[in-house]
C-alpha cells in the first residue's frame, strides 16, 4: 500500500487504485479501481455533533429515500475509537450498489471512510478496516468557532 497524506491526515490507499482530483472541498481523497469496480472516499467535514445526532440525520434523510435500503445501522470500535457504521444499497437503475460509509469525530472534525461498490456477498472487512485503522491525525483540518470554521494553518 501506498500512503497518502495532505498535513492533516495520513492514511494508506491500497493497490491498483487509481487517484482522481477531489471535486469538493471536503473530499481529501477519491480512489476507483475500475477492475472490481470499487470507489472509496475519504472526507473530512467541520461539526459541532456527535456521532448519535450524525446517526439520526443519515438514518433520517435514507429513510425518506425508497431506492436506499439500510442493511446495518450501529457503532463499532476500531483502533479504540468509536465509529459510526452504516450500509446500504441502492439502484442506479441497473446495478444494486452498496455503500458502506464508517464516520469517526475528533475535535470537531468528522471524518468518513466510503466505499461504493455493485453489491456483492463477498466478505470485505478486512480491506475496510485496514485502510481505517491506518488513519493517523496530525492536526484537525478545521477549526470550528464563532459560528463558522476556518482552514487549521499558520495565519
Amino acid at each position: 500500500m501506498v500512503m497518502f497524506s495532505n498535513g492533516f491526515s495520513t492514511l494508506q490507499m491500497p493497490n491498483d487504485f487509481n487517484q482522481i482530483p477531489p471535486k469538493d472541498e471536503f473530499t481529501d481523497l477519491y480512489l476507483v479501481n475500475t477492475k472490481i469496480p470499487m470507489s472509496i472516499k475519504f472526507s473530512t467535514t467541520p461539526t459541532l455533533s456527535g456521532l448519535p445526532e450524525i446517526m439520526e440525520g443519515i438514518e433520517d434523510n435514507l429513510k425518506g429515500n425508497d431506492k436506499i435500503e439500510i442493511i446495518n445501522s450501529d457503532f463499532i470500535v476500531i483502533n479504540g475509537n468509536i465509529y459510526y457504521v452504516i450500509i446500504s444499497s441502492f439502484s442506479d437503475g441497473e446495478n444494486e450498489i452498496r455503500r458502506n460509509e464508517f464516520l469517526y469525530v475528533e475535535d470537531n472534525n468528522l471524518y468518513i471512510f466510503e466505499y461504493t461498490y455493485p453489491y456483492a456477498d463477498r466478505e470485505l472487512d478486512d480491506f475496510y478496516l485496514d485502510i481505517i485503522r491506518s488513519l493517523k491525525i496530525v492536526v484537525p483540518k478545521y477549526i470550528v468557532e464563532n459560528g463558522g470554521y476556518r482552514l487549521n494553518k499558520d495565519d
